[in-house]
């Protein structure tokens, strides 16, 4: 029974079915393939195209240390600042990679980098302007073993600012990782340093740091 009005007239399945079941077999055949084909050509167009300002990039970096991650809208591959070895961001926010030297340690980094990690902050302090700790500890991302330092500090026109500060190894005995910073003023998405890496583009790059040179 029709779903349609009967003023409304018969459906176009209602019109044309009769027909399509009278021809060859093959012919059939051919007609759902087609309509399958435009199916998807429509879902591409939609899901792809309509959102191809959001298709993710990959950055792949191969020395000192090998590394990548993807990124997507609103963020764009940067220009690196002094010592980074890759940039994306937007605007206002940022992600960023340097290489992680470390100085010679005994045993399991998970002692060492608690250690490590409270010289930088005092670095920290004297070259970000009102610069204040707010948390610190282990970090896992993708299985890779680091830790994190969080904080805030004050951009040149005043603004707050968050950040995190991962200090990753490609395994727990390594001396050589990645010195990966992410940053965002204080916004409605994010409104606590902690914050920071855990939406939108920070998140994507974040979550997809993996070291090496191959994706999954």
């Amino acid at each position: 029974m029709s779903v349609v009005r009967p003023e409304f007239g018969p459906t176009l399945p209602e019109l044309l079915g009769p027909r399509v079941a009278k021809l060859p077999r093959p012919l059939r055949i051919a007609l759902v393939v087609v309509a399958a084909l435009i199916v998807v050509a429509l879902a591409y167009a939609l899901f792809f195209k309509g959102e191809g300002v959001k298709a993710k990039r990959a950055v792949i970096v191969r020395e000192p240390v090998a590394f990548n991650f993807v990124y997507r809208s609103p963020f764009s591959k940067q220009e690196p600042q002094a010592g980074e070895l890759a940039r994306v961001g937007s605007k206002e926010q940022a992600f960023a990679v340097r290489a992680l030297n470390l100085p010679a340690y005994r045993g399991d980094a998970a002692g060492f980098l608690p250690l490590y990690a409270a010289t930088l902050e005092a670095q920290m302090a004297k070259d970000l302007p009102g610069f204040v700790w707010r948390a610190d500890g282990r970090a896992n991302i993708n299985k890779q073993q680091g830790f994190e330092i969080v904080f805030q500090y004050r951009r040149a026109d005043g603004a707050l600012m968050y950040g995190r500060r991962i200090l990753l190894l490609p395994n727990v005995t390594s001396r050589v990782g990645a010195d990966i910073w992410a940053t965002a003023p204080r916004s409605p998405a994010i409104v606590r340093a902690d914050d920071v890496g855990h939406n939108g583009g920070l998140k994507t790059a974040l979550r997809s740091f993996r070291f090496g040179t191959e994706r999954p």
